[in-house]
């Protein structure tokens, strides 16, 4: 494809309407608790059906995506991929089971020691330890990956990749590439002068000159943060503690948030509110909240995921082409969905060849042009012609190239949301900040057995 054309479809995404389900990063999922199966017979009638029969082969599948939404651009994309891979495939048919993201690979995990889990599974990062450990996976080097040549692999090789290895094994491909920086209205900031802000100083003196009253008199905030801990994107205090420790964690998978950079990202996000840059009551916002918010036009700026994008533009009450996304300073933290092989499938070779299909040159094209995606090959970066239209996809490329995520040889479960209770101590009772940051060290290390 010329990348005049795919240029071209890729500004036509603004258009369709991109539900996030990032993962970790607490953004919802495309489909409703009604289409969530969640009762054991649904789920052992759906692994009989799995088995080898006279009318074929079912695979079964779990994603917060669902093919039946005509209005989300990558269950347009999924649904466009299983329709291809069972014609090329007479005989087998893939079954979408749409789960709740949340508890998605919770629910795998126990669907795993009883028998009945699906074929293809979309794990969260921050539990893909677990899932691993459990040997709930089969390495993909035993699938279609042993006819790979190394061109395929290198096209291929990257953060994400390396994510999902364990013993010189790969076990998961990762789809929905993402990563958390901040969502800016171009139009604002060059109204008021303002060039993207690479700093946390740059980025409080653009929310300061961004705040005020819109063309109708509405208040407008300069910078959108959510600090619930329900669910959550990460918020500013990760890049602090990124920018000054350059992990969060220590060699031991303890918790390395008490110190000056913790402190520091603290007093940030309280100058932020103390100044009316962030309103107050962002102590009880979701990041849904401020995605919804956002596309409204209360925020100049906002904290939020690179594949949100594409929906709120979609969404916004004033000209969606002109937001925009940008690496927040300090570092950026990276995420996605890691997709492999249930190791107790009985097909596992046909599952593989679905997993290799949604990873193809051409269904990363279909996940760019339908769905609003960042690519997942390498090979598919030079198809891309970057434009003023898309320009947060380069920003995107660049995260996926430097950006952090924890190490895979221990679980790093809520960590994020973790985060959000020392902001919260601080913002509401004046918590003295260090004391705040030993405390959320404490709820860590518990949760994770360390």
């Amino acid at each position: 494809m010329k990348k005049q054309v795919l240029s071209a479809a890729l500004a036509s995404v603004t258009a369709i309407a991109l539900l996030a389900g990032c993962g970790s990063t607490g953004s919802t999922t495309s489909t409703s608790a009604a289409a969530t199966t969640d009762s054991a017979s649904e789920s052992k009638a759906a692994s009989t059906a799995s088995t080898e029969s006279g009318d074929g082969i079912t695979i079964r599948m779990w994603t917060f995506l669902d093919p039946t939404n005509t209005e989300n651009g990558r269950s347009v994309a999924l649904k466009q991929m299983i329709d291809e891979f069972e014609d090329e495939n007479p005989g087998v048919k893939v079954v979408v089971e749409p789960q709740d993201w949340t508890t998605m690979t919770a629910k795998f995990l126990a669907a795993n020691a009883s028998g009945d889990a699906p074929d293809i599974m979309w794990c969260a990062r921050d539990e893909l330890y677990g899932v691993l450990d459990a040997g709930a996976l089969e390495p993909l080097e035993n699938l279609f990956m042993k006819d790979w040549t190394q061109d395929e692999i290198d096209d291929i090789d990257d953060t994400f990749f390396r994510f999902g290895e364990r013993d010189g094994k790969h076990y998961t491909l990762t789809l929905n590439k993402n990563c958390t920086g901040f969502l800016y209205r171009e139009d604002l900031l060059k109204d008021a002068g303002i060039e993207v802000p690479t700093t946390f100083d740059e980025l409080y003196n653009a929310g300061v000159k961004l705040t005020g009253k819109d063309a109708s008199g509405i208040d407008r905030y300069g910078m959108g943060m959510s600090f619930s801990t329900e669910t959550n994107d990460a918020q500013c205090i990760v890049n602090w503690l990124l920018q000054e420790n350059g992990d969060l964690f220590n060699k031991d998978g303890t918790a390395n948030w008490a110190n000056d950079g913790g402190v520091k990202g603290l007093e940030w996000t309280k100058k932020c509110v103390d100044a009316g840059i962030t309103p107050s009551e962002s102590v009880n916002t979701t990041i849904e909240d401020i995605y919804t918010e956002f596309a409204a036009g209360k925020y100049a700026m906002s904290v939020g995921s690179a594949v949100r994008l594409s929906t709120l533009r979609q969404n916004a009450s004033f000209d969606g082409d002109t937001i925009q996304f940008a690496p927040l300073p300090g570092g950026t933290v990276i995420d996605g969905w890691f997709v492999g092989v249930w190791s107790g499938s009985k097909n596992k070779e046909e599952a593989g060849k679905f997993l290799e299909k949604m990873y193809s040159p051409e269904s990363d094209l279909k996940w760019i042009e339908i769905g609003g995606q960042a690519p997942n090959r390498k090979s598919t970066v030079d198809k891309i012609e970057i434009t003023d239209k898309n320009k947060y996809l380069q920003s995107m490329l660049d995260a996926f190239a430097q950006g952090w995520l924890p190490a895979n040889d221990k679980a790093y479960v809520g960590w994020k949301l973790d985060l959000n209770y020392p902001v919260q101590d601080v913002l509401t009772n004046n918590a003295d900040p260090m004391t705040a940051l030993k405390d959320a060290e404490s709820r860590f290390n518990s949760d994770n057995g360390r």
